[in-house]
């Protein structure tokens, strides 16, 4: 049994549960698409993988925001958003993931939270907030190329380096 009354042991705790949830959300995403572009890295090139990357992700990640924002987004992007809202299954790790959501307050904090929880959620919290289309969709194309960007220097450049 672990004494919760002790400070340090709540702490070393909560570390855990969010590394446990970053953990989570990295395996998502990276280790099911970064394999791809760790192989076009490997096979043509850093400049080919980086580039591949911005050529998906940028405007699948728009879609899927701008779909996001409209009473019926269809089919392919109904089945993707649905990923997104998984409910975790560690009750810790949804508590975490949820105070993650919370922290998106506006363009910025969104812009930041992209590195962590990817473009397509800080915007699509903030339309579930209020905030309009417009403002939406422009925060989209900074969360995008944020994220983009982390992810072609994880799976498109740094393969090139081995």
């Amino acid at each position: 049994m672990i004494d919760r009354t002790n400070p340090t042991k709540r702490r070393l705790i909560a570390l855990w549960w969010w590394a446990a949830t970053i953990a989570i959300l990295v395996v998502l995403d990276d280790l099911t698409f970064g394999p791809a572009f760790w192989l076009i890295s490997r096979v043509a090139g850093p400049i080919w993988a980086v580039a591949a990357v911005y050529a998906v992700y940028v405007p699948a990640q728009l879609f899927l925001v701008a779909r996001g924002t409209v009473d019926d987004p269809g089919r392919v992007a109904s089945w993707f958003l649905s990923r997104l809202d998984l409910e975790r299954r560690y009750q810790k790790v949804r508590d975490n993931e949820r105070l993650m959501h919370s922290k998106v307050a506006g363009a910025t904090s969104a812009v930041v939270l992209s590195l962590l929880i990817a473009g397509v959620l800080p915007p699509l919290i903030l339309w579930r907030q209020g905030y309009s289309r417009e403002f939406v969709l422009r925060v989209a194309v900074l969360t995008s190329v944020v994220y983009a960007s982390e992810f072609a220097l994880i799976h498109g450049y740094l393969p090139s380096l081995a």
